[in-house]
């Protein structure tokens, strides 16, 4: 484990030396009610591909959901082809849920998901995905087809670009 951690530690290194478009950030979130309480953590690293409009990216996502605990992995694919008043960026993931914690480990999901992100400065980016369209194996409490559009409390990140 150490050994991987070293390599992780170098690889990135070496990225951020080459001058490359490394980010990190993340978001968090809570849902405190009077019988129910709940928080995720969400941390991701990414890397934009030089004079493309991809992003490869990483993801996990800690959840407490009423004494249940659940970590996914979250890895994801951006393109994103439209740039509005150098200011916003148009931007469609193709991501990935894998659940971690499940004992069978057979909860998955494949979406599409669009999103617009705000850069407020060189430095920091805001990204807002509004919608996931795909297919759940019981991630989400689904098997099939999952369309969830909800424009009143879209995922919210923040990013520090390297």
């Amino acid at each position: 484990m150490k050994k991987l951690a070293l390599v992780i530690a170098i690889v990135f290194a070496g990225i951020i030396s080459a001058n490359a478009q490394v980010w990190v950030g993340g978001g968090l979130g809570a849902d405190l009610k009077k019988k129910a309480k709940s928080f995720n953590v969400a941390p991701e690293v990414g890397f934009m591909i030089p004079k493309t409009p991809f992003t490869i990216a990483l993801g996990t996502n800690y959840k407490y959901n009423d004494g249940k605990n659940e970590l996914s992995l979250q890895p994801y694919f951006r393109y994103a082809p439209i740039t509005i008043a150098e200011k916003f960026i148009l931007f469609f993931d193709v991501t990935g849920d894998i659940n971690l914690l499940d004992a069978n480990k057979e909860a998955y999901a494949v979406m599409l998901q669009p999103g617009i992100a705000w850069m407020a400065t060189p430095k920091w980016t805001a990204a807002f995905r509004f919608a996931k369209i795909g297919y759940d194996h019981n991630f989400y409490s689904t098997d099939g087809f999952l369309m969830d559009c909800d424009l009143a409390a879209p995922s919210i990140r923040i990013y520090y670009n390297f």
